[in-house]
This record gives structure tokens, sequence and C-alpha cells, in this order.
């Protein structure tokens, strides 16, 4: 009878913790489907401070660089400020990348600098690799560098 009760009692405790794993896979899987089919890249990384003019403390965050196949099938590029906020992320701003959507491209890949998921100092840093022609095979790069003030600057790489 104790043996029953302690593997029931066994078998009930790893449901207990299975439970929230689950949930947060199911959420996961939500928020993967209500994701637009237009996204075609996303990256992530970096850094960023601010005052908080409300809270008055420092807000923190990171850098979003999200690339969207636009309505005539071109690459549009944005990036966000992410807040670290206690309720869980939030999107600060959403700025356009017009030096690349000007170019009418076709996005092939966006990476970041550093991959390590470890930021030493403030700013980002990614690649992108566009053509502006579907039938070339090398794409072009580009770089895209946010400093520790906040300013973007968007560049051909020369490598």
């Amino acid at each position: 009878m104790i043996r029953r009760a302690s593997k029931l009692l066994l078998v009930l405790a790893c449901l207990a913790a299975a439970a929230p794993a689950a949930g947060l896979a199911q959420e996961a899987e939500k928020l993967a489907e209500s994701l637009s089919p237009r996204i075609l890249f996303v990256t992530s990384g970096g850094y960023w401070e601010q005052e908080d003019a409300e809270a008055g403390s420092p807000q923190r965050g990171y850098y979003r660089l999200i690339a969207i196949r636009g309505e005539d099938n071109r690459s549009l590029v944005e990036l966000q400020h992410i807040a670290l906020a206690p309720g869980g992320p939030d999107v600060v701003t959403t700025t356009s990348i017009e030096e690349i959507n000007t170019l009418g491209g076709y996005i092939t890949d966006i990476r970041p600098e550093d991959s390590t998921g470890a930021a030493s100092q403030m700013g980002f840093a990614a690649y992108i690799y566009l053509k502006t022609d579907p039938k070339v095979v090398e794409p072009e790069t580009w770089a895209l560098y946010i400093d520790e003030f906040g300013d973007i600057v968007v560049e051909r790489s020369s490598n």
C-alpha cells in the first residue's frame, strides 16, 4: 500500500513538473503560428540603455532586426528596440532601414556580428545579405552598426 502510494506521488510530482513545460510549449506554438508568413529573417542581439523619464531609472533592452517580404516580394528591413520589462519583452520603437529598403532587393540572410549571446558593450552589429537581381549567384553584403549612443550606420561591406 505504501509502495503504491509512493509510486502515485512520484507520478503526480512528474506530471506537476511537466505541466509548466507543456504550457510554455503551447505558448511558443501559438506565438510561432501568429507570426506573419511575410517574415523572412529575424535576428537579435547587442544591448542598449537609456534613462526612463517616467520611472526615473535606466531602461535596458536589446535590438531586433527583421526582414519582411513586401507586397511586391522585395524585402524590407525593420529595426526594433526591445525593452526588458518586468512583464516580459516589450517593443519600444520600430524603425525602417531606408538604406536597405530603397535598394528594392531580396534579403537572403541576416546574421549578427557576434553570435555568443553576451554583448560586452552597448550597441549592435549585423550583416544583411541581399540580391538586387535574383539571378545573381552571390548576394551583396551590407553592414548595420549601432554605436553606444544609438547612432545607426548602414554601409556596403567591403570584404
